[in-house]
């Protein structure tokens, strides 16, 4: 049997969608907006109408958010046979270009006061950067990410962040994103569309945000992909998507890099906004050994639930310099070997999933 490497498309094309100060982004709510339906061979488009603004302003409020809940997990035994990637690849990350804090201060000065006034005394050390544990469910080291002042201001941890959308329901939630090159954002499918329900709708991503400041802006969308897969079948290994956004994160943040193709076991580092630690206010991580979880799954140790969603297993751990920090799966929820609120499951980016969505959106 052969996979459906289809894929989705959700566009706002043709809008220009600018850098938001709480102003609009494109709504996904095709109940909201007139329609264009494009089918393509492979891809199907849906356009925003031009009131995006209006539509933001009204319908989404990130103060009332709540962290988006883990799709319940499909078993891929009995329905399809075992999935064959075809090689592999790789990219590392990059950093912002110099003086982007200094630029980022100047733009958002309010949110940077705030942050540099907090006195936070407990930082963890550089001896944390190589924590590990073996390749076993519910084993792992967690701590902090971006809550103290040596991460949040620098790379790779400023290229994470939150995303705030509304579910179809029209409830406010968010996940956990990061960025990867030419302004694409990598999260979680389900952060982006609920199978059995449809899109989300006014997606926005504020990088390196930290007890709610928002010291590089936030972004609209522009666009969303998914596999057809994740809509037809939804088992972990398609839970991932990309996000185009407007204004220029990258000449904000830099980038993570990227690796699909690889090893099941590897040495990990795991990154999101889980309410269940510091309730969301600042990015948490886990270090640990993954391991196979399911078909082309892949699942870690990791303390984090709801809200962690979307965000990026780094490989290849380099703080604070460009290279290294491939971003190689995403959160997508408990693992089924494992405990929950001890051990996650996401899927284990390769040529069928990954690498299919990168090349549609040019982030290879």
């Amino acid at each position: 049997m052969k996979f459906n490497h289809k894929v989705i498309i959700f566009s706002c094309a043709g809008i220009y969608m600018p850098l938001l100060f709480g102003s609009g982004m494109a709504s996904a709510d095709t109940s909201l907006v007139n329609t264009s339906l494009i089918n393509k061979s492979e891809v199907m488009e849906v356009s925003a109408p031009k009131n995006v603004g209006a539509l933001i302003n009204k319908q989404l409020n990130m103060d009332q958010a709540t962290p988006m809940e883990w799709p319940e997990y499909v078993d891929t035994k009995g329905a399809h046979e075992e999935s064959i990637s075809v090689g592999s690849g790789f990219g590392d990350s990059q950093l912002a270009p110099t003086g982007a804090n200094d630029d980022a201060k100047a733009l958002y000065p309010e949110a940077w006061q705030a942050l540099e006034d907090m006195i936070i005394t407990e930082e963890y050390t550089t001896s944390d950067y190589d924590a590990k544990s073996s390749a076993k469910p519910d084993l792992y080291t967690g701590y902090p990410a971006n809550k103290y002042s040596q991460s949040w201001k620098y790379h790779p941890w400023r290229t994470m962040g939150k995303l705030y959308f509304n579910t179809p329901s029209g409830g406010s939630s968010y996940c956990s994103a990061s960025m990867l090159k030419n302004n694409v954002l990598v999260t979680a499918a389900h952060c982006v569309y609920s199978r059995g329900s449809g899109w989300h709708s006014n997606l926005v991503f504020a990088p390196g945000e930290r007890y709610g400041n928002k010291p590089y802006g936030q972004y609209n969308w522009g666009g969303a992909i998914v596999l057809t897969n994740w809509i037809n079948v939804g088992s972990r290994q398609y839970d991932l998507a990309l996000v185009r956004l407007s204004g220029n994160p990258n000449g904000m943040v830099g980038n993570l890099g990227y690796a699909y193709g690889q090893a099941f076991e590897q040495s990990l580092f795991s990154f999101g906004y889980p309410g269940n630690l510091g309730s969301g206010q600042y990015s948490n991580t886990c270090a640990a050994e993954s391991f196979k979880d399911d078909t082309d799954a892949i699942g870690m140790g990791c303390n984090m639930t709801y809200g962690a969603s979307g965000g990026p297993w780094v490989r290849s751990w380099s703080p604070y310099v460009s290279g290294g920090n491939q971003v190689n799966s995403v959160v997508s929820g408990p693992s089924r070997r494992g405990t929950f609120g001890k051990s996650i499951v996401g899927p284990r980016f390769t040529s069928n999933n990954f690498k299919v969505l990168c090349t549609s959106y040019g982030c290879l």
